[in-house]
């Protein structure tokens, strides 16, 4: 299985619910902007950006607050992030890029477990695609990243999601991954044949 749906099949055989919105959430190992078959994780690879768009899935297409009501914007985000595969990573500093936003949730580390969160002084930024921040990381091997949808032992951020004006299923005004939306994307395991042309369109298709 691909490892970037790993999570959709753990949410979903654990019966968590059904998304109410489609937000998207991705790591970007390369600079480009996206998350795709060119975003490995190798040696020598030493930051990686997240990304968030509140209002559009996966697939580019627009979506609205479940609510029928409140916009999907934006004040506060949590990220929660496990390491595995071959290999391993060792996290660094986590650079905030949301303006105006301050330390929620500290960055923690707890074995291949990684979370942190910041929050606005009260105002919501508008709904759209938003740089949440970098973080810097040291990589052996050929790990894979990608994200949880609960916090593991000793993280103290609660979710990977967003806080928002936009209701939640379970939580308060927050955004969850594996319970409002499940489109995310991050790194997956590469092999010998994947830097190649063939393996390239091979990751495509898989």
């Amino acid at each position: 299985m691909n490892a970037r749906l790993l999570l959709l099949g753990i949410v979903a055989a654990l019966g968590l619910g059904t998304a109410a919105q489609a937000q998207y959430i991705y790591v970007d190992a390369n600079g480009d902007g996206v998350c795709n078959f060119s975003d490995v994780l190798f040696a020598g690879v030493t930051s990686v950006d997240v990304w968030l768009d509140t209002s559009h899935g996966a697939n580019g297409a627009a979506v609205t607050c479940a609510d029928g009501v409140n916009p999907l914007d934006i004040g506060s985000y949590d990220i929660l992030i496990r390491s595995s595969g071959p290999g391993g990573v060792s996290y660094g500093a986590w650079t905030n890029n949301m303006s105006g936003y301050a330390q929620l949730n500290p960055p923690t580390v707890a074995g291949p477990d990684f979370g942190v969160g910041y929050a606005s002084s009260g105002t919501y930024n508008p709904p759209g695609l938003y740089k949440l921040g970098t973080l810097a990381l040291t990589v052996t091997g050929n790990p894979a990243l990608f994200f949880l949808a609960s916090p593991p032992p000793g993280i103290p951020s609660p979710v990977t999601g967003f806080g928002s004006e936009c209701s939640g299923s379970d939580n308060p005004n927050t955004i969850s991954l594996g319970l409002d939306f499940f489109d995310n994307c991050a790194p997956t395991i590469t092999d010998a044949v994947e830097t190649t042309t063939w393996g390239k369109i091979k990751m495509a298709y898989r």
